[in-house]
C-alpha cells in the first residue's frame, strides 16, 4: 500500500511514548510494582545496556502470576521469564509505510500491546498499533484516490486482529459456530475469546457505524477490552463492561468537561458471557445485544437478560454499572448471540425486517442439527428473506452448545 506523498516525511518515531522499562537484573516483584503503579500499561519493555530484549505484556504477566503458588516461584526470578522474545522492533527513522507493513506481519499483537521504537539500535519509547492506524486513517483521507487502499489495509489488520480469538474458540470448544461479515470491506462488529483454568470468555460488540469509521471504532474496543481483562477477572463481566465503557469514553474525549455532546455519540452494543466449567454456569453481562437460549428441556427459545445502557455512549454514565446474571448449563443446552444487523436486516415479501421471532423459530425447528450445520440453516434462511436487499449493517452471530 502507498502512503500518500504528504506523509513520506513523517517516521515512526512521530508515534514515541514514553514508558517505564526493565532490565534482565529486575524480578517480577518489581515488573509487578510496575504494573501496579501504571494502571494503562500494557507492554513493558526489557532492555540490556541501553538495547532492547523483548516485552512484557501486561495481562499474560499478571494472569500468570495470579496463579497458584506463582509469587513464591517467581517473585524474586528475572523478568526474563515472562518476556515475548519477537516483539516488534523498528527503528524511528522507519516511514510510516514500513511500519505498517511490519505491523500486519506482526497481527495483532502489535496493536494491542505496542512496539519497540529504538534510534540505531538504542530503545527510544515504544508506540502503539491504534495511534498508527489514527494517524494513516486521518492522512488518507486527505486524498481521496487512496481510501479504497486504506480500506483494503484496514481489513487485513482488522481480520489479523480477529484471528487469534477464532483459534481460541476452535481449540477450545468442541460445539460451536461462528459467523462474522461486515457490510462493507471492514465493519463495526467485533468478537474476542479468552480461556482460563476455570472456562472461558466470549464477548460480541457491535460498533457504531460500518466501514473505515466502525473498524476504527472496533480498534478502541480491543483496547479497552485488553485493558479491561488486566483490571478484572474474566468471570466478572458485568466490571469488564463497565471498565471498557469508561476507557471508551476516555479515548473519545467524553470525559472532558468540555466535551460537546453534540458531536460525537460513538459507542457499542454488547455482551460478555463466562461459560464456568467448573461449576457449570453461565455469567454474563449484557449491554443491549440479543442473546437467545435454548435449554436442553425446553419447549420454547427464550432471550438472556439484558440492560438497556450501552457501552460509551453521551447518555451512558462514566460510572455506569451493568448487571451479573447467570443460569446453570446442563449438557445440551445452546445458546446464540447476533448483532442487529441480522435482526434489522429487510427482506420478505413486505420488505420488514427479518427480527427475532424467525431466529428463535429457526433455532427451535433445528435444535438437533450440529452447530456448525445450525449456523448454515440460519444463513440461509436470513439470505433467503434478503433476496436481493442490499446488506444494511454488518452481520455477526456466535453460538455454543454446551
Amino acid at each position: 500500500m502507498e502512503i500518500p506523498l504528504s506523509s513520506r516525511q513523517l517516521n515512526a518515531g512521530m508515534l514515541r511514548i514514553a514508558v517505564p522499562h526493565v532490565t534482565p537484573e529486575s524480578n517480577n516483584q518489581q515488573v509487578m510494582a510496575l504494573f501496579s503503579e501504571h494502571k494503562t500499561l500494557i507492554g513493558l519493555p526489557v532492555l540490556e545496556n541501553s538495547r532492547p530484549l523483548g516485552m512484557i505484556n501486561r495481562h499474560i504477566f499478571l494472569s500468570q502470576m495470579s496463579r497458584p503458588f506463582f509469587h513464591e516461584l517467581y517473585d524474586q526470578k528475572s523478568c526474563i521469564a515472562f518476556m515475548d522474545k519477537t516483539p516488534l522492533i523498528v527503528e524511528a527513522s522507519a516511514g510510516l509505510e514500513y511500519l505498517a507493513e511490519r505491523v500486519i506481519e506482526t497481527g495483532d499483537k502489535a496493536v494491542t500491546e505496542g512496539f519497540i521504537l529504538t534510534d540505531e539500535g538504542h530503545y527510544l519509547g515504544i508506540g502503539l498499533g491504534i495511534d498508527l492506524i489514527k494517524t494513516v486513517s486521518d492522512l488518507q483521507a486527505k486524498q481521496h484516490f487512496q481510501i479504497m487502499q486504506s480500506i483494503e489495509y484496514a481489513r487485513v489488520i482488522q481480520e489479523s486482529m480477529l484471528s487469534r480469538s477464532r483459534q481460541g474458540i476452535e481449540e477450545s470448544l468442541n460445539e460451536w459456530c461462528l459467523y462474522w461479515q461486515p457490510r462493507d470491506c471492514v465493519g463495526g462488529d467485533i468478537y474476542a475469546f479468552q480461556r482460563d483454568e476455570n472456562g472461558w470468555l466470549v464477548v460480541i460488540a457491535d460498533c457504531t457505524g460500518h466501514g473505515v469509521p466502525g473498524a476504527f471504532m472496533t480498534f478502541i474496543f480491543a483496547s479497552a477490552l485488553e485493558k479491561a481483562l488486566t483490571l478484572a477477572p474474566a468471570n466478572e463481566p458485568e466490571r469488564l463492561l463497565a471498565i471498557v465503557n469508561r476507557h471508551i469514553k476516555q479515548t473519545l474525549s467524553q470525559l472532558h468537561p468540555s466535551a460537546d455532546l453534540n458531536q460525537s455519540n460513538d459507542g457499542c452494543d454488547a455482551i460478555a458471557i463466562y461459560a464456568d466449567s467448573v461449576n457449570a454456569q453461565l455469567i454474563w453481562a449484557n449491554a443491549r445485544m440479543h442473546a437467545f437460549m435454548l435449554g436442553v428441556e425446553d419447549e420454547e427459545v427464550s432471550m438472556l437478560e439484558s440492560d438497556r445502557k450501552g457501552l460509551g455512549y453521551t447518555d451512558t454514565p462514566a460510572d455506569q454499572q451493568w448487571r451479573r446474571f447467570q443460569r446453570p448449563l446442563r449438557i445440551g443446552d445452546q445458546m446464540m448471540v447476533v448483532t442487529d444487523g441480522v435482526t434489522d436486516q429487510i427482506g420478505g415479501e413486505r420488505s420488514i425486517m427479518f427480527g427475532k421471532k424467525r431466529i428463535q423459530s429457526l433455532l427451535l425447528q433445528n435444535r438437533s442439527l450440529p452447530m456448525s450445520a445450525l449456523s448454515g440453516v440460519l444463513l440461509e434462511g436470513l439470505q433467503a428473506w434478503q433476496d436481493k436487499e442490499a446488506s444494511r449493517d454488518d452481520m455477526t452471530w456466535f453460538g455454543f452448545r454446551w
